[in-house]
C-alpha cells in the first residue's frame, strides 16, 4: 500500500506549474491556499513564507506537510492533500478546487491516512 507521501510526490509529473524547483502560483493562487488553512486551523505565515517567499513547488510543500508539523494541522494538511490528490497533482484544478468545494460540508478529506 502506498503511503500518502508517496502519493503525493508522483504527483510530481503532474506539476507544469514550476520553474525549476520553485512554483509560479500567483498572489491570488496562494491566497486561496492560505486562506484554506487558515479556515482549518493551520500555519498561515508559515503557509505563506513556503509558498511565496521559499516558492516551494507544491507537490514538495504537501509532502513536508504530511511528514509533520509543515501545515500547522491535521485537518488543513488533509484537506490541502485529499483536495490535490482529487485533481491529480494539477495545480490549477487544485486551486479551482479549493475555491470551489466546501470542504466544512463535503467531509471525505476526514478519512484519509496521513502515512510517511
Amino acid at each position: 500500500m502506498k503511503t500518502t507521501w508517496k502519493k503525493v510526490m508522483e504527483m510530481k509529473k503532474n506539476d507544469f506549474r514550476c520553474n525549476g524547483v520553485m512554483n509560479n502560483l500567483d498572489t491570488d493562487e496562494i491566497h486561496t491556499i492560505v486562506a484554506t488553512i487558515d479556515y482549518f486551523g493551520g500555519n498561515v505565515k508559515q503557509a505563506h513564507f513556503d509558498l511565496k517567499l521559499a516558492r516551494f513547488r507544491v507537490f514538495d510543500w504537501l509532502a513536508m506537510g504530511v511528514m509533520g508539523g509543515r501545515i500547522g494541522s491535521e485537518s488543513a494538511t488533509k484537506v490541502m492533500v485529499y483536495s490535490f490528490l482529487k485533481a491529480d497533482g494539477n495545480i490549477d484544478n487544485f486551486v479551482d478546487d479549493l475555491r470551489a468545494t466546501d470542504y466544512e460540508m463535503i467531509t471525505d478529506w476526514e478519512k484519509l491516512k496521513l502515512t510517511s
